[in-house]
């Protein structure tokens, strides 16, 4: 008999919007990377992302408390978890029935040992690439579920150097101001409802 594993998608109405956006965001990476199981996703990840996107867009121009852009935010996370809520129907059918198959999709499982309760995994998967401007550095890493901060520090390599913070609740920020020349060392945290997690590898970057 196949082994019933399912999804579990009581997130989509407990989660604040920061953390509906990051953990969104945990699932499409995962999704996408593991294309050789979750081959034709339905809905399309690029619809996904759009409404992900169009969500994260809402949720700030709803920052200064106006009744319109509210009302706006809040249909369009309608929009992204019932489209989240379809590939939460697609991966329970793609998984085949494989508990690893359906961890490696992001979404946590029905059994409560998986939701994203204790102290959260250090983030990984972090990159550093030169921004638009000189001086300016743009650091990355893979979303964590549950996560609803990440705290980067960014520190040069030069003696003595003082260690400078920032956070955000995305897994990625941009610095800006920094020395061309000099090079960077990058490490992030995830902060959940258990406090922070570990912090990651260091990612380092020669500034241009």
């Amino acid at each position: 008999m196949k082994q019933i594993v399912k999804p579990s998608i009581s997130w989509l109405t407990s989660d604040s919007s920061a953390l509906l956006i990051n953990d969104t965001s945990v699932v499409l990476v995962a999704v996408a990377a593991n294309v050789d199981i979750y081959k034709s996703p339905t809905p399309p990840l690029a619809d996904v992302q759009t409404a992900l996107d169009n969500f994260t867009d809402g949720v700030a121009a709803a920052a200064d408390g106006g009744k319109s852009a509210i009302a706006k935010r809040n249909n369009l996370r309608l929009i992204l978890v019932g489209l989240v809520r379809q590939l939460a129907n697609y991966v329970a059918s793609a998984c085949n029935g494989n508990m690893t198959n359906l961890l490696l999709s992001g979404f946590p499982t029905q059994k409560p040992t998986r939701q994203p309760v204790g102290v959260l995994p250090p983030p990984s998967n972090v990159t550093l690439t030169q921004g638009d401007r000189s001086g300016e550095v743009v650091a990355k890493a893979s979303p964590v579920f549950g996560a609803s901060l990440y705290t980067w520090t960014l520190t040069a390599a030069t003696p003595g150097a003082a260690v400078q913070t920032a956070q955000s609740t995305a897994a990625r920020d941009t610095f800006t101001g920094l020395t061309p020349g000099a090079t960077y060392s990058i490490t992030v945290n995830a902060i959940g409802t258990a406090g922070a997690s570990d912090w990651s590898n260091p990612a380092s970057l020669m500034v241009v």
